[in-house]
């Protein structure tokens, strides 16, 4: 009986979590097209992996490229529209398999990290100026997977990676590396994992049960576990992560993709999940499953991506046509799948079926992000074009997507608010956010209480308000939880 009633309440909960999240929140008329332009650069060899953060301060956002074969991250300076140039290079340990960015001393200036095949984790501490200052960090297997997240809340990033005995070989864990002020990590916490990865960068971060704390959810074997953070936010302590559900999609060999975003109107972000369903790759089995989230970290299979079958890819996820919903990004990731696709979200937990980007991967990695400061969403990719191809990194700009607020410059976190247009008992904000890391959602507060909320850097919201004056701010919280706020006042009739 008790199982029962819960089960009753259930749909009600989620409608009160769904209720702040969708408040407000207007859709843009988008394009159910959406087209980019190219850009090529040479950053090595093989590149395997690209990151945004703005390195040099100056307003205008960067990409981090580490190399493979080359053993280094290289540089691309933002020179404006979307537009980049050759910057430093850094040597990192040998064989590097994913890049984040971080904040791991108190200056206020962008750092990097970097898992390597060594068993290393290099870390480059910005100099603000587009070159660093480099460190190593001994891991104790070979690293598959890496997430930097503020796991603490205080103003510093934490790393947390999958390492194990060899490449992608069991067995694996689960490793929280934690930083002092001044950049010094100590290993604080291992969880031993039930399978090993099937790919590179099966791992995401957010707040899976709404508790304001930065949670982890990494693909094991064929299932895909969601820690909770636990660690108390004194200032004190170290990370605790602690096993909080446990996701195993149906006929699934191994996970091959994983990604994390709000794909209804529910305020608890979601889970995109890339099934390897059989040995036999002549049939094509990999399955791309959406998983909602009930609000409290558990999820339940809401659909499938139709028509996106094919040999491995890498998800992610990013409002790419402009209406507020975010959507799914299927990056190849074997000689046998060359394709970069996008799936536009509906906003319910359904996709429309995959459009064709590019065709000239396999792709190793790739970066959402406004690069040209014209509130579209952009991409940023590395890709290795066949056996003994051309390797690069690409730039595609977004030619046609719904346009919402220029957002400012990247140098420093900050919010804009482009319109405020007031009608009789009505109100509607046009805003956006920007930071060095780039900003993961914005809210909209009327005098001290939150009216609605995008997981964007953009929000365009309508809400009711009575006639009179108001104070209205719209808040910008950044990729590892800092804010900024920014207040006027207005008058509706």
């Amino acid at each position: 009986m008790l199982r029962k009633t819960a089960s009753m309440l259930l749909p009600a909960f989620v409608l009160a979590v769904m209720s702040l999240a969708s408040f407000g929140q207007t859709t843009a008329t988008a394009p159910t097209n959406v087209t980019f332009s190219s850009q090529l650069y040479t950053t090595g060899p093989l590149p395997a992996g690209v990151v945004s953060g703005d390195f040099n301060n100056d307003g205008k956002p960067d990409l981090a490229v580490i190399d493979n074969q080359s053993n280094q991250v290289s540089i691309l300076l933002g020179t404006g529209g979307g537009l980049f140039t050759l910057g430093s290079s850094t040597p990192t340990g040998v064989g590097p398999v994913q890049i984040v960015t971080g904040t791991f001393t108190l200056s206020g200036k962008q750092a990097l990290a970097v898992a390597n095949s060594d068993k290393t984790i290099t870390i480059l501490l910005g100099r603000g100026d587009g070159t660093f200052v480099t460190g190593t960090i001994g891991i104790h297997g070979v690293p598959s997977a890496l997430i930097a997240a503020d796991l603490l809340n205080d103003g510093l990033t934490q790393l947390v990676d999958v390492e194990c005995a060899s490449a992608n070989t069991a067995p694996c864990s689960l490793n929280v590396y934690q930083s002092d002020a001044h950049a010094l990590f100590s290993l604080s916490q291992t969880i031993p994992l039930s399978g090993a990865p099937a790919a590179n960068g099966l791992i995401v971060s957010d707040d899976f049960n709404l508790d304001n704390k930065p949670d982890i959810a990494v693909a094991s074997g064929n299932q895909v576990m969601v820690f909770t953070n636990a660690s108390t936010f004194n200032g004190t302590g170290n990370v605790v992560l602690k096993l909080h559900s446990v996701i195993a999609p149906p006929s699934t060999r191994t996970i091959s993709g994983l990604a994390a975003g709000h794909f209804n109107a529910g305020a608890a972000p979601d889970l995109a999940i890339e099934s390897f369903d059989n040995v036999n790759d002549t049939n094509f089995p990999t399955t791309d499953r959406i998983y909602l989230n009930t609000g409290s970290g558990s999820f339940f299979l809401k659909s499938q991506v139709p028509g996106a079958r094919g040999f491995g890819h890498r998800l992610h996820a990013g409002d790419l046509n402009g209406d507020g919903i975010e959507d799914l990004l299927i990056e190849g990731a074997s000689i046998k799948d060359t394709f970069l696709l996008y799936a536009l979200g509906r906003g319910d937990g359904t996709f429309t079926t995959p459009v064709l980007i590019a065709s000239d991967g396999p792709y190793t990695g790739l970066t959402i992000r406004d690069l040209n400061l014209d509130s579209r969403h952009d991409i940023a990719y590395t890709a290795h074009n066949g056996p003994g191809g051309f390797s690069a990194t690409e730039v595609r700009l977004n030619q046609n997507a719904a346009t919402n607020c220029a957002p400012p410059g990247s140098g420093t976190l900050a919010v804009k608010i482009c319109s405020a247009a007031t009608a009789v008992n009505a109100l509607t904000v046009r805003a956006s956010g920007n930071s060095p890391n780039g900003v993961k959602r914005v809210e909209l507060w009327i005098d001290g209480s939150k009216r609605a909320q995008a997981f964007s850097d953009q929000l365009n919201a309508k809400v009711g308000l009575a006639a009179g004056k108001h104070s209205v701010t719209v808040v910008g919280v950044d990729l590892y939880n800092a804010i900024v706020k920014k207040t006027i006042s207005v008058s509706v009739p």
